[in-house]
C-alpha cells in the first residue's frame, strides 16, 4: 500500500542523514544531521546566546530577524544546509554505488525545485530560510511548505483524495502528530500529539504492541470507524520496513510478516478502523502534497533530515 511507485522509491541508500558532509577544508566529514537536525539547532542557540533556555520549539515560536542572536543563528544553521544541499546535488556520495544510488545522484543533480517541510521550518524562520537558500543555490527554485511540520498529514490525505473522513497519523522520530483529514485532504482537525518514547521498549524501539497502543488511543478521539492513512520514520519496501539499523521504528520487521497487510487485516480493524488506506515513508508523504512538471525533491527538516521525491504532474 506505498503510494508513491516510482522508479526513486527510496530505500536507506537514499539517506540525508547519514551522507557526509565536510563543512569547512578544516572539517572531518560528519554525518548531515550533526550539521542540521533539531540537535544541531539546539547547539546552535546555546552558542550563539548562551543563557538563551528556549527550546527549539520556543526559538521557532519567538524568532525574530531584527534580534541579532536569531539572526546569527539562521545564517549559520543556512550555510549549513546549503552546504549539504551542494554535497547531495554533487552526486559523489552515491555515484559510485548501486545501480539505485547512481540513478538517485542522477536525480539530484537534474533537480530544479527543492521544498523544504518539517517542524523546522516554520514561521518566519522558515522563510529567511528558503530565502537564503534560493539566493545561494540559483538557478534552484526553493520553496517552503505553508504546512510545516503537518505537511505529512497533509500530503497523505490530498494524496489519498477522499471525499469522506479519512485519519491521518504522521509516526515521527521524537513525536506522533494526528489529524482527521475532510474534504479531500484539503483541511485537516488535529488531534492530540504524542511523544515518542513514552511508547519505546527497554532497547528504545517502537514495536508492535506500542503501535497497536497508539492506534487504540487514537480511536478514543473519534466517533466511528474510518480509514487511516499513515507515513512512518523508517524507509519501507513495498509497505514494509527495510531490513536495517536506525530509527526507532525499522524492528517493526520483525513483528509481523508484512506491515501494510497486518495494519489492514489486524492492527487497524483491532484497534476499531475500517482499515489501512495508505502507508507511506513520512519524507515521501511530505513530497505527495507537491506536484512539478520537473523533477523536484522535498527536504525535511526536524529531528534529522528526510528526503522525498514530489511526484510529477500526470504520474509520479
Amino acid at each position: 500500500m506505498n503510494a508513491h511507485g516510482s522508479p526513486l522509491a527510496l530505500t536507506p541508500e537514499a539517506s540525508l542523514n547519514r551522507m557526509p558532509v565536510v563543512m569547512t577544508a578544516q572539517d572531518e566529514p560528519r554525518p548531515a544531521r550533526y550539521w542540521v537536525s533539531t540537535p544541531a539547532l539546539l547547539s546552535l542557540i546555546h552558542e550563539h546566546n548562551p543563557g538563551d533556555e528556549r527550546s527549539v520549539r520556543q526559538f521557532l515560536t519567538t524568532f525574530s530577524g531584527e534580534a541579532e542572536a536569531d539572526q546569527a543563528i539562521l545564517q549559520t544553521f543556512a550555510k549549513r544546509l546549503i552546504r549539504v544541499i551542494q554535497t547531495a546535488r554533487t552526486g559523489q556520495a552515491w555515484a559510485d554505488g548501486s545501480d539505485f544510488q547512481r540513478r538517485y545522484a542522477h536525480y539530484w543533480q537534474s533537480c530544479e525545485t527543492l521544498v523544504l517541510a518539517g517542524g523546522l521550518t516554520s514561521g518566519e524562520f522558515g522563510q529567511q530560510l528558503a530565502h537564503l537558500l534560493e539566493n545561494a543555490l540559483a538557478p534552484l527554485n526553493v520553496l517552503v511548505s505553508p504546512w510545516a511540520g503537518q505537511t505529512g498529514l497533509v500530503g497523505l490525505a490530498q494524496h489519498y483524495g477522499s471525499a469522506e473522513p479519512l485519519v491521518v497519523m504522521d509516526f515521527g522520530a521524537t513525536g506522533i502528530k494526528r489529524g482527521l483529514a475532510y474534504h479531500h485532504g484539503n483541511r485537516i482537525v488535529p488531534l492530540p500529539e504524542l511523544t515518542v518514547d513514552h511508547w519505546l521498549d527497554d532497547q528504545g524501539l517502537f514495536r508492535a504492541e506500542a503501535f497497536r497502543a497508539v492506534l487504540k488511543d487514537t480511536r478514543e478521539h473519534l466517533d466511528g470507524r474510518l480509514p487511516l492513512a499513515i507515513s512512518l520514520a523508517c524507509y519501507l519496501d513495498h509497505g514494509h520496513p527495510h531490513d536495517y539499523h536506525s530509527g526507532v521504528y525499522h524492528r517493526l520487521i520483525e513483528d509481523c510478516e508484512h506491515l501494510a497487510t497486518t495494519l489492514h487485516q489486524q492492527w487497524l480493524p483491532g484497534a476499531g478502523f475500517s482499515g489501512l488506506a495508505l502507508l507511506e515513508h513520512d519524507s515521501t508523504a511530505a513530497a505527495l502534497a507537491f506536484r512539478f512538471s520537473k523533477p523536484a525533491m522535498m527536504v525535511t527538516l526536524g529531528t534529522g533530515l528526510g528526503v522525498g521525491v514530489c511526484p510529477r504532474h500526470g504520474g509520479v
